[in-house]
């Protein structure tokens, strides 16, 4: 293993739908949701805000921690904070051109399984089956 990345990630969405960035000219190709580092002492959900305002023009009305995923990378572990903002407006594309996707666009985006944003799609945390006898109010 090369090394540890923590990051944030941002999946926006507009009128019930993910907008992903289409990205072309140098460096990495394809749809992206919007991501950055996280550095350290850093707070992720003042991360994600940065991020909304840098890639999404900052129309947002809601943004919400809907998961914390663990995964291997090309360099090592990824350590994932996921947010869900919801869209007021379609992004100018200052960084890619926003592209807003159906749900068999789901599977072109790249990092991340269909089955994933569309669990984030829905809404996040309070989307996510329980366990049976389990409170929803329980964090852990």
């Amino acid at each position: 293993m090369a090394g540890v990345l923590l990051s944030v990630h941002v999946v926006p969405v507009l009128e019930g739908r993910i907008v992903a960035f289409v990205l072309d000219a140098g460096g990495p190709k394809g749809r992206w949701l919007p991501w950055t580092v996280l550095k350290h002492g850093a707070n992720p959900y003042e991360i994600a805000s940065t991020v909304v305002d840098e890639w999404c023009d900052g129309a947002m009305s809601d943004l919400r921690l809907v998961d914390v995923i663990s995964r291997e990378g090309d360099d090592g572990w990824e350590l994932a904070v996921l947010f869900r903002a919801e869209l007021t407006a379609l992004p100018r594309g200052a960084r890619g051109a926003p592209r807003v996707c159906d749900p068999q666009d789901h599977g072109s985006i790249e990092g991340f399984e269909a089955v994933d944003l569309e669990r984030w799609l829905g809404g996040g945390a309070e989307a996510a089956p329980t366990v049976e006898g389990d409170s929803p109010k329980l964090v852990f």
